[in-house]
C-alpha cells in the first residue's frame, strides 16, 4: 500500500502519522478540561490545545517509541474509545521536511483550482463524485475554491484525486497546522544568560556615528543594532514612513507606545481588520518591534528601520504553551491582503514555519508579480530553530523566487546560533542549509511586548526575544531601509544589494549556515544610493594679505548595482550666512564619466580652489556641492534563478541630486579637513577601493589644469 502523500508546489509530499499529537472530537465546550485532567499517562503530562474553531481537541503526547509500560499516545486513545462525550478526531500527520513537533490536521476541506475552460457543470459534476461541495469562492486566490466533504470522506484522499484529474490546476487539503512559534518558549521566563564574555568590538562597531546617538533607554544595550552597522546606515536613511514592513504573524499590540503602524491592518484569522494579537500572543508584537520600534521617543530602544511603519497581518492564533495554529487558506490570505490594495505592504516579514503549500507558494509569487506596482516585494523568511537542517516551508522557496531572503541567527561573536555557541542558550539552534541566503542577529534581542501584564513578561519590552524569528525582522527592517534610499529598486534588486553587501562569516563565500554572510545596513545603503561622494575640505591662506580659500577634492563614486554615468557637478562657495555666492566651479563633461557596477569606478575632482571668506587672523568657508547623473538598471540579477531569462533594461533615467552643505570656520584646525558629507566610500567589485578614476586638477593660484584619464 502506498504511503499517506498530498500534493503542494506540483509534487508530493509524504505524510508519516504524528509520533506526537492525538485529534479528539468533543461533545461539549467542556470536554478539553476533562481530557487535559483525565489523561495522566507514565512521564511527562501532555499537553491539551483547544481548537473550538475547528471542534477539535488536539493532545501532544511523548513520542510513541519512549520507554513506557504504556505510552501516552495508548493511554489517549484507550481514554477516547471508553469516554462517551468524546470521539476519536481525524488523523494528525507530520510532514516531510517540517519539524517533528509541527501538526497537520486535515479537517474535511480542499482547496481547488480548476482549469480554465472547464464548465461549471462539469466541475459541480467532479466535485459531487468525490463528496465534496462549495464552501467559499475565490478564496483564498482569485480562481481557488475553498470546499469541503459532505460524506466523511478523507479530505486528502478527496484532493489527491482532484488533483490528479486531467480538469483540475491543483488541489491541496486545506490543513489546520499546529505548531511552536519561532522564538523559544523560555523568552518567557527571561531564561538566556549570556555565558561568556561579550565580544569586544571594534572601534566602528563601538561608537555609532554623532547623528544615530538617541534617548532610547535601551538603545545603548542594543549589541544587534551596533553589529549590522545599523547606526552608521541611519546616517544615509532611518526609514521612510511612506514604506511598510507587513509582519505577517499572530497580529501586533495596536497600542504599543514605541511602533507606528501602516493601517488598515488585517485579520486573516477572523477574517477582518482588527489585527490585534490574541491574549498573550506576543510573538508578533516582538517582531514588528525588531524591524521598526521608534527612535529618540526616550522609551524602549530602537529598530532596524525606525522611521518605517508596521503593518499587522495577523495569520494565527497562540493556543497555549508556546504553539499556535493556523490553515493554508489564513497564511495565503494574509499574505495576499497584505499586498493587494488598500493595504500596498511594501516588505513582507516572515517568522513562521508551515507543512508545504500550493496556495501559500502562490501567495508569495503573486507579491513578487504584483507587490509595489509589480516591482516586486521584498521577503524575509526564517530558516527555522532545529539546528540542523533543512531549512523550514516557506524558508525553502527562496531559490525559486526573486527577492526571497531564507535568514539564519547569529550570536554576538558572529557564530551560527547553534546548541554550543558561546551565547548561553544550549536549548535551541538555527537550521542551515543550501536555501540559506542571509544570516542576521537572533540572541538576546532587545523588542516591544504587548503592552502591560500580556505577553512574555509583566512590562512592554523583553530584553531577550530570540530564535530565527528575531533574526528575520532585521533583515525585513533592512529591506525597508533600502527601499527607503530608493523606492523604485525591483525585489530582486534589493535580494542582490543585501547579498552583495553582507559582511562574510564562516568560510569564504557563501556557505549552508551563514549565507553570503551577516547583513550590513551601512554597506547596503551605501549601495543603494547610486551615486555617492567624498569631499575634503581644507583652508588656504594665498596673497600677500592671506585671503582665505577652500581647496576641496571630490571623489564621485558608484557603490551600487547600476551603471552610472556623471552628467554635471558644480562646487560653491557661499558668504557666512549663505545669502550670496562667491565663487563656483562646474564640472560638464561631454560625454561624463561612466562608472560600471561593483567595479571601484570613479571620478576625482582634486585641488578644486575656490574663494571663500575673511583671511587668516578671521576666515571661514561654506560649500555646496550638486550634481547630475544618469543611470542605467542592471538587466539580470547578479544572482538569478536557476533557469531564469535575463531582463533587459537599457534606458537611462537622468536624475538631479538634492543640494549638499558643509563649511567650517576659525574655530576649527586649519589642519583637519572637513568630513562633512564624506563618506567612508566602501566598493565591493574586484578592482578594490583604491581604484584611481579620471581625475581633473584646477589650480587658480598657478592658473593650470590638469586632467588624467585612466
Amino acid at each position: 500500500m502506498e504511503s499517506q502523500y498530498y500534493y503542494a508546489d506540483g509534487k508530493k509530499v509524504p505524510l508519516n502519522p504524528s509520533r506526537h499529537y492525538v485529534a479528539v472530537q468533543p461533545s461539549d465546550a467542556g470536554a478539553a478540561e476533562r481530557l487535559a485532567a483525565s489523561v495522566s499517562p507514565a512521564g511527562a503530562p501532555p499537553q491539551v490545545f483547544d481548537l473550538p474553531e475547528y471542534n477539535l481537541v488536539v493532545v501532544k503526547v511523548q513520542d510513541g517509541a519512549a520507554a513506557s509500560a504504556r505510552p501516552a499516545e495508548e493511554a489517549v486513545r484507550s481514554l477516547v474509545s471508553a469516554a462517551p462525550d468524546l470521539n476519536p478526531g481525524p488523523a494528525v500527520y507530520e510532514a516531510a521536511g517540517t519539524t517533528p513537533e509541527e501538526a497537520l490536521i486535515p479537517i474535511g476541506e480542499v482547496l481547488v483550482r480548476f482549469k480554465q475552460g472547464v464548465a461549471e457543470a462539469d466541475r459541480q459534476r467532479l466535485l459531487g463524485n468525490h463528496g465534496l461541495e462549495l464552501r467559499r469562492a475565490d478564496y483564498p486566490e482569485p480562481g481557488t475554491d475553498l470546499v469541503a466533504t459532505t460524506d466523511g470522506r478523507d479530505a486528502v484522499d478527496a484532493a489527491n484525486r482532484l488533483h490528479e484529474s486531467e480538469e483540475v490546476e491543483f488541489a491541496q487539503p486545506n490543513f489546520v497546522h499546529l505548531a511552536p512559534r519561532l522564538v523559544l518558549p523560555t523568552v518567557a521566563a527571561g531564561v538566556g544568560t549570556v555565558t561568556a564574555p561579550a565580544p569586544a568590538l571594534g572601534a566602528a562597531e563601538a561608537e555609532p556615528s554623532p547623528a544615530a546617538v538617541f534617548n532610547d533607554p535601551a538603545f545603548g544595550s542594543q549589541w544587534n543594532l551596533v553589529k549590522i552597522k545599523a547606526p552608521e546606515a541611519w546616517d544615509i536613511s532611518r526609514g521612510s514612513a511612506a514604506v511598510s514592513v507587513a509582519i505577517i504573524d499572530e497580529g501586533c499590540d495596536m497600542a504599543h507606545e514605541d511602533i507606528n503602524y501602516k493601517l488598515p491592518g488585517y485579520d486573516a484569522y477572523d477574517g477582518d481588520n482588527n489585527p490585534q494579537p490574541n491574549g498573550n500572543d506576543a510573538h508578533g508584537t516582538a517582531c514588528g518591534g525588531v524591524a521598526a520600534m521608534r527612535a529618540n521617543n526616550a522609551r524602549g530602544g530602537v529598530g532596524v528601520a525606525p522611521e518605517c511603519r508596521v503593518m499587522p497581518i495577523r495569520i494565527a492564533k497562540g493556543i497555549g504553551g508556546g504553539f499556535w495554529d493556523t490553515t493554508d487558506a489564513k497564511v495565503a490570505d494574509g499574505i495576499r491582503k497584505a499586498v493587494d490594495a488598500p493595504r500596498s505592504a511594501d516588505v513582507l516579514s516572515n517568522s513562521y514555519g508551515l507543512g508545504p503549500s500550493t496556495v501559500v507558494t502562490n501567495a508569495f509569487k503573486h507579491a513578487q508579480t504584483n507587490g509595489r506596482g509589480g516591482r516586486g516585494c521584498p521577503i524575509a523568511a526564517a530558516a527555522g530553530n532545529s539546528n540542523t537542517p533543512p531549512v523550514i516551508y516557506p524558508a525553502n522557496l527562496s531559490p525559486t523566487i526573486p527577492g526571497f531572503l531564507c535568514v539564519s541567527a547569529t550570536n554576538e561573536w558572529d557564530q551560527r546560533k547553534s546548541k554550543t555557541s558561546l551565547d548561553g542558550e544550549t536549548w535551541w539552534g538555527s537550521s542551515f542549509g543550501p536555501e540559506v541566503d542571509i544570516a542576521a542577529p537572533g540572541v538576546h534581542i532587545f523588542s516591544p511586548d504587548i503592552t502591560g501584564a500580556a505577553g512574555y513578561g509583566a512590562g512592554n519590552y523583553v530584553p531577550n526575544f530570540n530564535g530565527t524569528s528575531s533574526a528575520t525582522p532585521h533583515v525585513a527592517g533592512l529591506m525597508g531601509l533600502i527601499l527607503s534610499v530608493d523606492p523604485d529598486l525591483r525585489s530582486w534588486e534589493v535580494e542582490d544589494i543585501i547579498k552583495l553587501t553582507a559582511d562574510d562569516l564562516g568560510p569564504g563565500g557563501r556557505d549552508p549556515e551563514f549565507g553570503f554572510g551577516r547583513i550590513n545596513c551601512r554597506r547596503a545603503l551605501e549601495a543603494a544610493s547610486r551615486l555617492w561622494y567624498q569631499i575634503s575640505v581644507v583652508p588656504e591662506f594665498i596673497g600677500a594679505g592671506k585671503e582665505c580659500f577652500m581647496r576641496l577634492d571630490v571623489r564621485m563614486y558608484n557603490p551600487g548595482i547600476n551603471s552610472v554615468r556623471l552628467d554635471a557637478l558644480t562646487v560653491t562657495s557661499h558668504n557666512p550666512t549663505w545669502t550670496a555666492e562667491i565663487d563656483r566651479f562646474e564640472y560638464r563633461p561631454n560625454p561624463g564619466g561612466v562608472m560600471a557596477p561593483r567595479s571601484g569606478q570613479d571620478v576625482r575632482l582634486n585641488r578644486i580652489l575656490l574663494k571663500a571668506n575673511g583671511n587668516q587672523a578671521s576666515w571661514s568657508y561654506r560649500w555646496a556641492l550638486s550634481w547630475s547623473y544618469t543611470f542605467w538598471r542592471p538587466g539580470a540579477p547578479v544572482f538569478p534563478l536557476a533557469g531564469e531569462s535575463p531582463l533587459v533594461e537599457s534606458e537611462g533615467r537622468k536624475v538631479n541630486s538634492d543640494l549638499v552643505r558643509g563649511g567650517a570656520d576659525k574655530s576649527q584646525a586649519e589642519s583637519v579637513p572637513s568630513t562633512n558629507g564624506s563618506l567612508a566610500g566602501s566598493l565591493y567589485g574586484a578592482s578594490g577601493e583604491t581604484a584611481a578614476g579620471d581625475t581633473i586638477t584646477v589650480d587658480r593660484q598657478s592658473k593650470t589644469i590638469t586632467i588624467v584619464i585612466r
